[in-house]
Formats: C-alpha cells, sequence, structure tokens
C-alpha cells in the first residue's frame, strides 16, 4: 500500500483517483448501512373509518352473447306466386302489417263457394222447422250446415294466409322472396325464441296449401330451407351466456343479473331464466348454458354484441359492512377488529357473514358508528435518508458521498454521474 501511495505521490492523477475509489466505497458501505429496508417492502399504514351500513352481495361472472327475445321465421302456408314484397332488409315493422302476399284469386272463389254452400244449407235448416221435417232429415240438414261452416272458416283462413304479416314490432332481419316466385305452403309458420321457447306464431292458419294455386307459373319454385322472411325483435332481449361447473350451483332461475353490453352506454339489468342441465365441454373444462332475459327496452342494443353478467345469487342491504382487511384473526382463530374507544385502540370481538367486494358483513361485536383502525397496504421502495442531508429512491443509484465526481455514473442508478461534495442527489 505504501508503495502505490508512493506512486500517487509521483502521479497525481492517480492520488486523485485512488481517493474516489476510497470515498465511494466508503460512501456505499454508509448507504446500506443506514438503509431502511422497510422502505423497499411492504409498508403499511392505518386509518380511520366509521362502522355503517351498506349492501353486499355475492355473484359468480358469465359471458355471453345479447339475442333478440323473438325471432319470427315467418313462410307462406299457402301455395301460389308472389304477388307483391312490402318490405326489405332492415326495415322496422309493426305487428300484423303486411310484408308479402300470394296470388289470392282462387282462394277468394273458394271463399265464395264456401258461403255460398252454408247460405244454402242454413236456408234447408230453416226450411226444416216449417216444413215438418222428419227428425232424422233435421238432424241431417244441420250436420251438412256445420260441415259448410267450417268449409268457410278454412276458405277463410287459406285467403288470410295469402299475406304474410309481422306477428311482432320488430325489424326485418332477411328476406328471402321476390316477386314471381313461386311458393309452396309449407303447412305453417313459426317463431323461435332465444330464450328457447318455441312459438307458433305465423301469419295465418295452418293448412296444407291454398286451394287453386297457379300451375305453370313461370316464377321461380321456393325450395330454401331459409325462412322466407325473418323477423326479429328490437325492444326485447335475451342473453345467451354460460358458467362453468363450480359456479352453476350456485345460482338459480330468477335472480338478478348485472349486464355489461358491448356498445351500451349504461349498466343493463335482466334476470336468470333458465339454467341448462346439460354441459358443454371446452379443452377439459364443463360450461353450462344460461339465459338471462334483459328487463325492459334499453336502447342502443344489437343482435350479437358481448355481454359480461353479474349473476347475483345472494344480496344484503342494509347491513353492516366493514373493509375486509380490517378483520384480523387471532391465535384462537376467532375474528376481531381495532376499536378506537375513549380515545385508546382495543380489540373487539366480531362475529361476520358473508364477503365480497372487499367488504365483510359484521353480525355482531361492533356497532354502527363506532370508530375502526383500517390498515391500508403499500407497496414497493419509498424514500429514505442517507447521511449528511440527501436523499435516495429505491435501490442505490442516487446515494451521496462526500467530495469529488464519481466518474461513469450513479451506482445502481444507470448513468450519470452522482454529484458530490455537500449532498446532492444522485441519478
Amino acid at each position: 500500500m505504501k508503495r502505490v501511495w508512493g506512486r500517487a505521490r509521483i502521479h497525481p492523477w492517480l492520488a486523485g483517483s485512488l481517493a474516489v475509489l476510497v470515498l465511494a466505497a466508503a460512501g456505499l458501505g454508509t448507504y446500506f448501512g443506514v438503509r431502511d429496508d422497510k422502505a423497499a417492502a411492504a409498508t403499511a399504514t392505518t386509518t380511520t373509518q366509521t362502522v355503517g351500513t351498506g349492501t353486499i352481495r355475492q355473484s359468480v361472472s358469465a359471458t355471453g352473447t345479447l339475442a333478440p327475445a323473438s325471432q319470427e321465421e315467418l313462410n307462406f302456408t299457402v301455395s301460389g306466386d308472389v304477388t307483391s314484397l312490402a318490405v326489405a332488409e332492415g326495415q322496422t315493422v309493426k305487428k300484423n302489417q303486411a310484408l308479402a302476399t300470394v296470388d289470392s284469386a282462387a282462394l277468394a272463389a273458394d271463399v265464395a263457394q264456401a258461403q255460398a254452400t252454408v247460405a244454402n244449407d242454413q236456408a234447408k235448416v230453416d226450411d226444416d222447422s216449417t216444413n215438418s221435417a222428419t227428425d232424422t232429415q233435421v238432424v241431417a240438414d244441420k250436420a251438412a250446415l256445420t260441415a259448410a261452416q267450417n268449409q268457410l272458416t278454412s276458405a277463410k283462413n287459406q285467403l288470410a294466409a295469402a299475406t304474410l304479416r309481422s306477428p311482432i314490432d320488430g325489424v326485418v332481419a332477411s328476406v328471402n322472396l321476390t316477386v314471381g316466385q313461386s311458393v309452396a305452403g309449407s303447412g305453417s309458420s313459426g317463431s323461435s325464441g332465444s330464450s328457447g321457447s318455441s312459438g307458433s306464431g305465423g301469419s295465418g292458419a295452418s293448412g296444407a296449401g291454398g286451394a287453386g294455386a297457379n300451375s305453370g307459373s313461370s316464377g321461380s319454385s321456393d325450395t330454401s330451407s331459409d325462412p322466407q322472411i325473418l323477423v326479429i325483435s328490437t325492444k326485447s332481449w335475451v342473453v345467451n351466456a354460460t358458467v362453468d361447473s363450480s359456479s352453476v350451483n350456485l345460482i338459480k332461475k330468477g335472480n338478478q343479473a348485472q349486464l355489461t353490453v358491448t356498445g351500451a352506454t349504461a349498466t343493463v339489468y335482466g334476470t336468470v331464466a333458465s339454467i341448462g342441465l346439460v354441459s358443454s365441454s371446452t379443452s377439459g373444462t364443463a360450461s353450462y348454458p344460461v339465459v338471462v332475459d334483459v328487463t325492459g327496452s334499453p336502447t342502443g342494443l344489437h343482435d350479437g354484441a358481448d355481454v359480461t353478467a353479474t349473476l347475483i345469487y345472494k344480496q344484503l342491504s342494509d347491513v353492516l359492512v366493514v373493509p375486509t382487511t380490517a378483520v384480523h384473526r387471532n391465535a384462537n382463530g376467532g375474528q376481531y377488529v381495532e376499536r378506537i374507544k375513549n380515545g385508546k385502540t382495543e380489540q373487539a370481538t366480531v362475529q361476520t357473514g358473508i364477503s365480497s367486494g372487499g367488504q365483510t358483513q359484521i353480525v355482531s361485536g361492533v356497532a354502527a358508528g363506532d370508530k375502526i383502525v383500517v390498515p391500508q397496504i403499500r407497496v414497493g421502495g419509498g424514500t429514505g435518508t442517507t447521511p449528511r442531508g440527501g436523499t435516495r429512491t429505491g435501490f442505490p443509484g442516487g446515494g451521496q458521498f462526500p467530495g469529488g465526481v464519481f466518474p461513469g455514473g450513479g451506482l445502481g442508478g444507470g448513468g450519470g454521474a452522482v454529484q458530490l461534495p455537500r449532498g446532492g442527489t444522485g441519478g
């Protein structure tokens, strides 16, 4: 060492460098000597809070998509050529509005013929009472009148079915008809509900096809399996969602739901309408279908929108609640909160109820208006102190060292010179 200092006297620049290195090492040792380890770990502070009442709920989350509550698949129940088409895809329609028609001349003729038959048979029944007809004749004439009346009803239904009408207020989702197209009576026109219920719906009475269907028509024949016109509701909606096997037993029909719908500006509400019993499996995880009926007629909803649902299976209102972090467990397994009474902190044994969302229900042990201590956890390095009045932040890299400039940047600081003397702040 004497030889080194001897050379330093010969080379002044070497003396300066050695001095800097020695002082830097001393400063580093001082840094670790006075460093408060708590500043780099999680630190806890406390606040005082007044016990009050509130609402606490337990829920499960589900994801799904929005769908119309009603989807009416409309098809002509009589055969004929399409003579008019009054709507286009995307058009808003009212209940009972005419959407399309087929040639009804033959159907109207059938009605007229049936009306004539009913009139004739009615006249016979009337004559039986004045002509002293036998009981057998009266029974036969009345039976003929009943049959004629039934035929008239059927003919009128067939004529009505020549006009396709919307059974709901809604929007036309698709149209698979053109004027001049030849359609074959499908027998019935129905609806499919997104909530799993099927409806008979339709634009007219069921039938095997109207009599007098035009033959030899130049129009194209309808062979598509798609509905001729699809009308969906826009004021009533459902959510088709799924929950996993660990959650399905917690919920039941009628539970309330809060829905976050893509495109909607406000929270939407609903109720659980049905819970499926048969699961589907994806990557080994079982999922169960859940249908939620949307409450009311919220605006801004669209078919197929993504939905995040909070299904509330337990809710308690106007109960005592405290932050869950305020509840501690003692050595005997009991629970307590730190209550402030007469300016002093004491342990108040409590009985708790349900916990959710960072809040815990208090059943007994404290009352509304009591003051309790609530820990506030803060994670991360704080600001410590170093010798000679400087400051450091986090891990060393901005420590203080007396005298000179240490070339090459601060220790651990990633660049910049540590300013010395008189206690600057490192970079």
